[in-house]
């Protein structure tokens, strides 16, 4: 190698190889140069009188660009940020989600924005964060149901849960409850079945729409005991429980923080809870298997989510965000007190949940062949 042709390689260290391919006109070169390949742990360079300083360059780029991102995710947030809701205002996710994000709000320093995106069971308003840039600032508060139902119940979903969302936190998990309207002459779930039995298809149950957690959940139960029930959906958990508070329907499955207010109010009667052991709320209600029927678990969770490719450092920065914000005095004990079972679980065991509910979920759906509306 001439100087006049190329520069000096010096000796390359252990990890890298230098392979000289061939003396030529290489890529807008003016003159003939020898290309060399210098490789190392696995990345190629090629270096030549005309080709140096544009990797040089190129490699200042690249250090800017990195230095940039990094400086970027330092300051995050810089800007306001949206919290979206899948679902209509006043349901059981707005009881969590509307102070998480005055929570997040406080402990981040910017303006977290809460938005109701409701639409195809909340399909839009997961499929716009999904779809948005995944730099932290457009995020989704989301129920387990929408995550890990959804897919089973949609051939054509909007959006990949798996691939497109990026877990950042369980906020919480809270059981179910079977809360029944005064008027239906039964106080105990054995009295409810007895009734089912004796009137085939008179006992009519709302849920927030076909696929929702309540309408699942109430198909296990149909399909447990062999009972025959009719099925009312709505748009949302809100307007299904104010048609049992209504007297419009007999008897729903739904979240103990949604119900509570009218369970202190005598409006709705609690009957069995869907879950392992009681509550702490609801210390005298009983769970199914403890009623007397097929017990199992049908909790209504609720998680922070991103979109996938979201920086580490961000999910890692919004994931400690949210365990101050449901430890916090002022929003945690809010929750706790309606009801809520604050969970604070990491991106991991977040992501290990969504997997492990939709497997079970799936199962019923086929069984039930359940459709979307």
């Amino acid at each position: 190698m001439t100087k006049g042709n190329a520069e000096q390689v010096s000796k390359p260290e252990k990890a890298c190889t230098v392979f000289p391919l061939k003396s030529g006109i290489y890529k807008g070169a003016t003159r003939p140069c020898l290309v060399i390949t210098k490789v190392c742990k696995g990345v190629g360079m090629l270096i030549g009188s005309r080709t140096t300083r544009s990797i040089r360059a190129l490699a200042a780029i690249t250090l800017l660009g990195a230095s940039n991102a990094a400086f970027a995710q330092a300051s995050y947030p810089g800007k306001p940020l949206r919290l979206i809701c899948a679902y209509t205002p006043g349901g059981s996710l707005d009881l969590t989600g509307r102070p998480l994000a005055q929570g997040l709000t406080e402990v981040l320093g910017q303006q977290v924005i809460y938005e109701n995106k409701p639409g195809a069971n909340g399909n839009v308003g997961a499929a716009m964060v999904a779809k948005a840039t995944p730099d932290g600032y457009t995020l989704l508060i989301a129920s387990t149901s929408q995550l890990t139902i959804n897919p089973s119940l949609y051939p054509d979903m909007p959006y990949d849960v798996s691939k497109e969302l990026a877990p950042i936190a369980l906020i919480s998990m809270t059981p179910t409850v079977l809360v029944l309207h005064p008027s239906v002459q039964a106080n105990t779930f054995k009295e409810v079945l007895a009734y089912a039995r004796a009137k085939p298809g008179a006992l009519r149950y709302s849920s927030a729409g076909n696929g929702s957690i309540n309408h699942l959940a109430t198909e296990l139960l149909k399909m447990n005991e062999k009972i025959d029930i009719l099925h009312v959906p709505y748009k949302g958990s809100g307007p299904a429980l104010n048609a049992v508070v209504a007297g419009e329907v007999n008897f729903m499955i739904t979240s103990v923080p949604l119900a509570m207010a009218f369970l202190k109010a005598g409006r709705i009667k609690p009957i069995s809870l869907s879950a392992h052991k009681r509550f702490r709320l609801l210390p005298d209600v009983p769970t199914l298997a403890e009623a007397g029927g097929q017990g199992f678990e049908a909790s209504a969770g609720i998680g922070l989510l991103a979109p996938a490719g979201t920086p580490r450092p961000v999910i890692t920065k919004l994931y400690e965000s949210a365990v101050k914000v449901v430890n916090s005095p002022d929003v945690g004990q809010k929750l706790l007190a309606q009801g809520v079972d604050l969970i604070g679980g990491t991106p991991e065991e977040f992501a290990t949940l969504i997997r492990e509910e939709s497997a079970r979920w799936d199962r019923v759906v086929r069984a039930g062949n359940i459709k979307p509306d």
